[in-house]
């Protein structure tokens, strides 16, 4: 992984006075959940962009923003208009459909909704809100394992 960047790394980014204090709370996460990166990140929810640049300064070489909320789209667009690393697409999400042809691993899956996920909690052995798939799904221990595992929380 690259080296860590800093909380003062961001001190010249434009965001809001809620997107400030979530960076202030999330950042030691964010270095051992989002990292490391791919070449190209796909940022649902990238708010005023904080984890887009944080993808940029860890190799990222491009970044898809989807953002839909105004006010965190202008401070957005403030950060990243003039970047051509990053694309910035004002749309909400309502669907999500992923099938990215065995690049799973390393995907980052999260919600600040986690109670509307109890299920798929289930199949994830009840990670937190935020967690990132590993390859270890295929091997016949780690699945033997994860069954018990269900099997005990179910119990």
């Amino acid at each position: 992984m690259s080296n860590m960047c800093k909380i003062e790394d961001f001190k010249d980014l434009s965001l809001t006075k809620e997107h400030r204090e979530m960076l202030s709370g999330e950042f030691e996460t964010w270095h051992r959940v989002y990292l490391p990166v791919g070449d190209t990140v796909l940022d649902v929810g990238a708010g005023c962009g904080e984890t887009a640049l944080l993808y940029l300064n860890h190799g990222a070489k491009k970044v898809i923003c989807i953002e839909c909320d105004p006010e965190a789209l202008k401070h957005l667009r403030k950060n990243f208009s003039s970047d051509d690393r990053v694309l910035i697409v004002n749309a909400r999400i309502d669907s999500i459909k992923i099938d990215i042809e065995g690049s799973e691993d390393g995907l980052v899956i999260e919600t600040h909704f986690p109670f509307k996920m109890r299920k798929m909690y289930r199949h994830f052995l009840g990670y937190a809100e935020l967690w990132r798939l590993q390859k270890d799904w295929g091997n016949i221990m780690t699945k033997a394992l994860r069954k018990i595992r269900r099997k005990m929380k179910l119990s």
